[in-house]
């Protein structure tokens, strides 16, 4: 039995819960991927694959990366800036509670990195949170 899982306001915070995602749209795998490619979508394959070095919060952000490039079947590696842009803040909203991220503000002062620490996701993915505030200023209020 395949529970359905919800991908909006930071619940898929841990590596089984978004690998769980991520096979409910495609194949998982891992290998040593070079030219700083750290993941990947090969719509052809139906495959995620992951670099096998990743390990911790930058796997969990990577992944839920992936995920959203699966969900949306992308076509190819970096297919363009709109597709990168959704999956980043596609992944944001997955692992990023929104009350945790108001509370990771106000105590950082909307410093980046003690936020990220604080949310354990890497920077890039408190940028992605924040230029969908931007775009959605609602969202903090669901």
């Amino acid at each position: 039995m395949s529970a359905t899982v919800t991908y909006e306001k930071g619940n898929l915070t841990s590596e089984e819960a978004l690998m769980e995602a991520a096979t409910q749209y495609c194949r998982l795998g891992e290998a040593r991927l070079h030219d700083g490619m750290q993941g990947v979508y090969i719509r052809k394959k139906n495959l995620i694959l992951l670099d096998s070095r990743l390990c911790g919060v930058q796997l969990c952000c990577v992944l839920a990366h992936e995920i959203s490039h699966a969900r949306h079947m992308d076509a190819g590696c970096r297919v363009d800036k709109w597709a990168e842009r959704r999956a980043d803040q596609e992944a944001a909203l997955m692992l990023i509670d929104p009350m945790e991220y108001a509370y990771a503000e106000t105590i950082y002062e909307g410093n980046v990195m003690g936020m990220a620490r604080e949310l354990n996701v890497l920077p890039w993915v408190v940028e992605a949170y924040r230029m969908r505030l931007h775009d959605d200023p609602t969202l903090i209020l669901q």
